[in-house]
């Protein structure tokens, strides 16, 4: 019996809607597709120089401003690199300070909001009585160093607050008995964790108010009235290190009876070595906990990971393209085609999140012809910058193939080493980048490039802060010391972290996913007012962070500020006992206990204070 089977039109309907959806699909997942998207779907945002809000001379004439003075003695070593860490905090605070030498002291203090003390020798000062006077008729002084011991100490110290005074001891670690470093009250460092410590052991009175002491009950910062004005004494020696300016910012802020200071207001996520060639075979350790080789633990598991932390904390990844790694240094440059779908499918997912694609390099060689820079990574110094910039345009030819019409405009140097020779090169090799971002802590290596955030040459200085999955009492040092002097996270992690066993800690992912998730959160809880955003988002507010001065007055219970070259928006911290009374201009949000994120929506704001 012969049956003929037949498709009705609902079958053949069903099929060419499925195909048609199949067809769609493909080209939404298209490079074609992306071509359609300004920079893969991220728009620019460059300062409009003519909504830049310009102050007349004329205007900025009148206008005042806070001055401070510090002081420092040119003769000792460690006098002028606490006084460089100190002026570098107080430039990103956008204060005016005159600093002077011992041997150029003022005889009048009288027009200083703050008057600071970088050195140890109280018994140099010529103008001590003077200094004291300020402080009786409603000044104030930060003495950034402990104090030597010798008969002018004994002369101040009970003016100090000090009753009783013992021999210089090295203390046990820090604990924080204020939110002098914003939402970290009760922080506890180990001896361990933080830089070795010089302090003098001594008694306080009771009418000194304590910010900080040691785990064995050393006084560490304090301060107490005198008269009219105030002393602020930090009881120790670590305010020279950068990892400390944090305190610095924080302590000048509890000082002053109302306090408010500029910051970039920017949480920014790095991820180096992302998209690039992923590693085949097997790890055993993530084989046995996931049944998976390394192609498929990053496509399976890692990643997704990292997408739902992403969304559940507000991140936003800035990935740093390697194409090879391969040490080649030399042309021609080739494009290894065996894992194209992987830069594809990384770098689309990236972009979909709203992240960023940059560049870390067409191999992991650093950018410099100085062989002893590299001598210790084991990697080859290039011969010459035409070699580099043809290296560096494989890679970027390679990745406008993939993702048309995408503008790269982030780079970090691999291993955080890059010389004057390779910054050329990557300026005219790829005129889009037009920032670099390297290590704002120093590693203590010779040729590690140390950044501020701050305009160099042709491009904007971008530096990352913390970096790992590593969720630790240093890590949490670190970043609110950031983010109470600068108003920034800036975080970097690595996705082979997992398979090397010392940056692991021979942790399994499910570990280090669980302390990465805990530092996510520790930054999302406490610093929720932080601006998510990539590092080319990152470096044009910075761009206008930097170009804008600030000139700020206090009177009758009124704060007012001024900005010139306002570009639409400017962050502040403002801490103040007093209550918020009303308000111009300005959004005010409260994010600890007397501290508030001020927003000022035009180019003058005032704050008015009630008792």
């Amino acid at each position: 019996m012969n049956i003929k089977f037949r498709l009705g039109k609902t079958v053949y309907l069903i099929i060419i809607f499925v195909l048609i959806i199949g067809l769609l699909l493909s080209v939404l997942n298209s490079n074609y597709m992306l071509s359609f998207l300004p920079n893969g779907g991220i728009l620019d945002i460059h300062t409009d120089e003519e909504n830049v809000k310009k102050l007349t001379e004329e205007t900025i004439r009148n206008l005042e401003t806070e001055e401070y003075l510090l002081i420092y003695n040119d003769k000792n070593s460690y006098s002028v690199f606490l006084k460089d860490n100190i002026i570098r905090t107080l430039d990103y605070m956008k204060k005016e300070t005159d600093v002077v030498t011992l041997d150029n002291v003022p005889v009048s203090f009288d027009k200083y909001k703050n008057i600071i003390i970088a050195f140890e020798e109280i018994g140099q000062l010529n103008h001590l009585s003077v200094l004291e006077a300020y402080v009786a008729e409603g000044g104030k002084v930060f003495f950034a160093i402990r104090p030597e011991i010798n008969g002018s100490l004994e002369n101040l110290y009970r003016k100090l607050g000090i009753y009783e005074i013992g021999e210089f001891i090295n203390p046990d670690g820090m604990e924080l008995t204020s939110n002098v470093l914003v939402k970290s009250d009760h922080l506890v460092m180990k001896k361990e964790e933080i830089a070795e410590n010089s302090s003098l052991s001594v008694g306080l009175e009771d009418r000194c108010t304590i910010y900080a002491k040691s785990i064995d009950q050393i006084p560490l910062l304090w301060d107490v009235s005198y008269r009219e004005g105030k002393f602020m004494v930090f009881n120790g020696s670590i305010l020279g290190t950068k990892e400390n300016r944090g305190l610095i910012s924080g302590a000048l802020s509890m000082l002053n009876e109302t306090y408010i200071y500029p910051v970039m207001n920017m949480k920014i996520t790095y991820i180096d070595d992302f998209p690039a060639p992923v590693p085949e075979g097997r790890n055993e350790q993530i084989y046995d906990e996931y049944q998976r080789d390394i192609p498929s633990f990053y496509r399976d598991i890692w990643w997704p990971d990292m997408l739902k932390m992403a969304a559940k904390y507000d991140v936003k990844y800035t990935g740093l393209v390697i194409q090879t790694y391969d040490d080649k240094i030399t042309p021609p440059y080739k494009t290894k085609e065996q894992q194209r779908n992987n830069f594809i499918q990384y770098g689309r997912e990236l972009l979909k999140m709203g992240g960023e694609i940059g560049i870390h390099g067409y191999n992991h060689q650093s950018l410099t012809v100085n062989t002893k820079a590299v001598k210790d990574l084991g990697y080859n110094a290039w011969k010459n910058q035409k070699d580099m910039e043809g290296a560096l345009n494989t890679t970027e030819d390679y990745m406008k193939e993939l993702f048309p019409n995408y503008d790269m405009k982030t780079y970090v140097p691999p291993s955080n080493r890059i010389d004057e020779v390779g910054k050329a090169a990557l300026h005219n090799a790829i005129p889009s980048i037009n920032t670099i971002s390297s290590l704002y802590l120093t590693d203590d290596i010779e040729y590690t490039t140390v950044q501020e955030f701050e305009k160099a040459g042709v491009f904007l200085h971008l530096p990352r802060i913390t970096s790992g999955y590593h969720y630790t009492n240093k890590m949490e040092w670190i970043i609110a010391n950031g983010v109470t002097s600068l108003g920034v996270f800036s975080h970097f992690i690595h996705p082979d972290d997992v398979l090397d066993e010392q940056r692991s800690s021979n942790k399994k992912w499910s570990e280090l996913g669980k302390e990465y998730d805990q530092l996510l959160h520790h930054t999302y809880t406490n610093y929720p007012w932080l601006q998510s955003m990539v590092a080319k988002e990152a470096s044009n507010k910075l761009a206008n962070y930097l170009a804008a001065d600030i000139y700020i007055k206090e009177k009758d219970n009124r704060v007012f500020i001024t900005i010139d070259r306002f570009a639409g928006e400017m962050n502040f911290l403002f801490r103040t006992k007093k209550k918020i009374a009303d308000i111009e201009n300005c959004e005010i949000q409260k994010i600890d206990k007397d501290v508030y994120l001020v927003k000022a929506e035009q180019e003058t704001i005032e704050i008015g204070l009630g008792n």
